[in-house]
């Protein structure tokens, strides 16, 4: 099966100068069109959210995650051209950005199809990213919750199912954990630079349940490089995989941990990407779906995006049946 490959409405600004920008998706969908004419890569483009019926879509997906009165907060909000709503000190809303997050749901909708039609291996290359985003506010560029949406609604819907998360951004994932922390069946494993922003993501509240279930952050210092990942992810992040035994694994890939993003201390390289994507399809679960999160670097982004994708989308190896 090809690896899907979701575009969504590159339409959001946080205004000029801003890290999180647009360049990122156009730089992608580069890549993406590239790709799809020499190997296994189907592309999907969503940009046309308009109807009724992809605003209840997108209620129905986020709601699991966010309150009703926040995501009609962001739906609702009149914002004229050019000017950007300041949300948080480093998050904005912009007149662009209903139909960028009504794309982003009609997305994870299709994610959600996908699943169900059979699985296999699908990466989401959206704005704005999600990781941050608690229930009631946006935070640190984030606006709604892709991954952790993604993860509520399998774990909601499909009783059978054993969800993880894993986040590789080089900021923890504070909105996910949050979202996810005590659900049954559900691993949430987060690899971030520590201390770091935004703060969280100490091993205080690790959690490991009998059947391998409940919180994994792994702070990692300033400086961490290739090898020192390949440990941690041979060490610790592979082994509680493995124990949880995921019928879907949700990944927050977030590739500012690149030693040439402006916005990390990390040191790692494309190589490690690669890496991952090749360690993770090894997990076998049925359904791999990656969001992208950070990345700022447009020539590291691209780069770490495709040794990512060249490792997790090889064909399966012996999957298990279900």
């Amino acid at each position: 099966m090809d690896t899907e490959i979701l575009l969504s409405a590159n339409t959001h600004s946080n205004g000029p100068g801003h890290p999180e920008s647009p360049d990122r998706l156009d730089t992608l969908r580069t890549l993406f069109l590239r790709l799809s004419h020499t190997g296994p890569i189907k592309l999907s483009i969503f940009t046309d959210s308009k109807t009724h019926t992809e605003t209840d879509s997108f209620f129905r997906i986020y709601e699991k995650v966010h309150s009703r009165e926040y995501l009609s907060k962001l739906l609702l909000h009149q914002v004229p051209p050019g000017t950007i709503i300041p949300l948080d000190p480093d998050t904005g809303l912009s007149n662009g950005s209903r139909k960028a997050i009504l794309s982003c749901g009609e997305s994870v909708d299709f994610l959600l199809r996908r699943r169900l039609a059979g699985g296999g291996v699908s990466f989401l290359a959206e704005r704005p990213p999600g990781h941050h985003a608690l229930r009631d506010r946006a935070m640190g560029f984030c606006l709604v919750n892709h991954t952790a949406a993604l993860a509520q609604n399998i774990h909601q819907t499909d009783p059978d199912s054993r969800v993880a998360v894993l986040d590789f951004d080089v900021h923890h994932g504070n909105g996910t954990e949050d979202s996810l922390r005590g659900l049954d069946r559900c691993l949430f494993i987060s690899t971030h630079q520590y201390p770091f922003y935004p703060g969280t993501g100490s091993e205080k509240n690790n959690r490991s349940d009998a059947d391998g279930s409940g919180v994994l952050n792994l702070p990692l210092p300033e400086g961490t490089d290739d090898e020192d990942y390949r440990k941690v992810l041979r060490e610790k992040i592979l082994p509680r995989l493995e124990k949880f035994r995921p019928t879907d694994l949700i990944v927050s890939a977030g590739f500012d941990g690149h030693r040439d993003d402006p916005l990390g201390g990390w040191l790692l390289t494309e190589e490690i990407y690669s890496d991952i994507g090749r360690s993770l399809l090894s997990v076998e679960c049925r359904f791999i779906a990656s969001v992208l999160e950070g990345g700022y670097n447009l020539t590291a982004l691209s780069r770490s995006v495709e040794a990512y994708l060249s490792g997790i989308g090889r064909p399966f190896q012996s999957p298990r049946s279900y």
